[in-house]
């Protein structure tokens, strides 16, 4: 009987915590979106690329999104449990608060391994793909940035100004284009230019020509007075020629458990030479490293706070649980965001600023679990 009972209380539990870490992830994924639409819209971008992206963001919002995905389904299941009398009724039967708790923690043990494994293994490696990702889209999406009336210099020591530009970019009319190299500086004006962008799958070399026609060159040496100009009916210039690199800068969010640890062993001086680490990497690597420690042990502090707000009352006015639980997770984070910045200016270690919010937790948690037994 009584493993029947939990096993009904664990599975009233989780599935309002997927339903909540759904939507607390779909809620960030799209504010993320915003940021990348100028990326986004490129013609480059397939459905499986595009599914991909989306796959390395949604994965890694899981550990933000998880403790709070948490608190809330734990404070719903216990809400209806105590409104449909089920509390009350396991209570009578001689099932004490700890013993109605142990599904509650057992499920929030498993999350909270898991999160653990996801945040040192799985999301390290998944945000440096994300990285080649975005890397991928600024390349690609170069054409996408080239706009009619606008001066266009992404390129280095290129100037280009086009009257009119097609909708994919590619297509220009009355080209005005300016060169720096070390022949000197050359100007050139077209009635049409053709940009041509291709990328080799396999070699992942990138190149883009500017195909122009019916134009002029001068070429400008050491002054108007000893200029040069050609006229031309068509002229193909290379504008540029690289392999496409997926090297990235790592950030210490790239970085597994064991590399993040080796960090935080070395000197400035090594990181910097390693990742090319400055002090404020150094302090995020610190703060990255913590906070995985941090994320599982948030998700049992929720847990343990949301079945004591979660049982409602029966008899007189009830107990508003969701603006306790509201307040409680305003004064953690407002706390906890406070005391990092003290540690960043190194007014405090870092597991200490983490660890002072979450002892405020586990206070108001034991407070409103004994609680309990006072409500009549």
């Amino acid at each position: 009987m009584r493993l029947l009972l939990q096993r009904y209380m664990a599975a009233n539990f989780v599935l309002p915590l997927m339903v909540s870490l759904v939507f607390f992830v779909t809620f960030m994924l799209t504010f993320e979106l915003f940021r990348l639409t100028s990326l986004l819209m490129t013609r480059d971008i397939t459905v499986p690329f595009m599914a991909g992206l989306l796959g390395n963001l949604a994965l890694t919002f899981i550990p933000l999104a998880l403790p709070l995905a948490t608190f809330f389904s734990v404070v719903f299941c216990l809400n209806k449990l105590s409104t449909d009398s089920e509390y009350i009724a396991m209570r009578a039967a001689g099932f004490t608060k700890g013993k109605i708790f142990v599904p509650f923690f057992i499920v929030s043990v498993l999350l909270a391994s898991s999160v653990y494994f996801l945040n040192q293994q799985i999301i390290p490696y998944t945000n440096r793909d994300f990285k080649r990702q975005v890397n991928f889209l600024t390349s690609s999406g170069l054409l996408a940035s080239i706009q009619a009336g606008q001066f266009f210099t992404a390129i280095p020591n290129i100037t280009l100004f086009p009257t009119t530009v097609s909708t994919d970019g590619r297509d220009l009319g009355d080209v005005f284009l300016q060169l720096k190299d070390s022949k000197g500086e050359r100007v050139i004006m077209a009635k049409k230019g053709v940009l041509d962008y291709q990328r080799n799958s396999k070699t992942l070399v990138e190149s883009l020509t500017l195909n122009l026609y019916d134009g002029n060159i001068v070429a400008l040496k050491s002054g108007f007075d000893d200029s040069e100009k050609i006229l031309f009916k068509s002229y193909t210039l290379p504008i540029s020629q690289n392999k496409f690199s997926d090297r990235i800068s790592p950030r210490e969010t790239m970085l597994n458990g064991r590399e993040l640890a080796a960090v935080l062993k070395m000197t400035n001086k090594q990181a910097e030479e390693k990742y090319r680490f400055d002090e404020r990497d150094m302090f995020n690597a610190k703060y990255e490293h913590w906070n995985r420690m941090n994320t599982p042990l948030l998700c049992l502090l929720l847990t343990f706070l949301g079945f004591g707000l979660g049982v409602k009352e029966n008899r007189g006015k009830g107990r508003n649980s969701a603006l306790y639980g509201l307040g409680s997770l305003i004064l953690f984070y407002g706390l906890f965001f406070f005391l990092i910045g003290i540690a960043r200016k190194g007014g405090l270690p870092v597991p200490v600023a983490m660890l002072i919010p979450d002892s405020v937790l586990l206070f108001l948690g034991i407070y409103f679990f004994r609680k309990l037994d006072w409500q009549g």
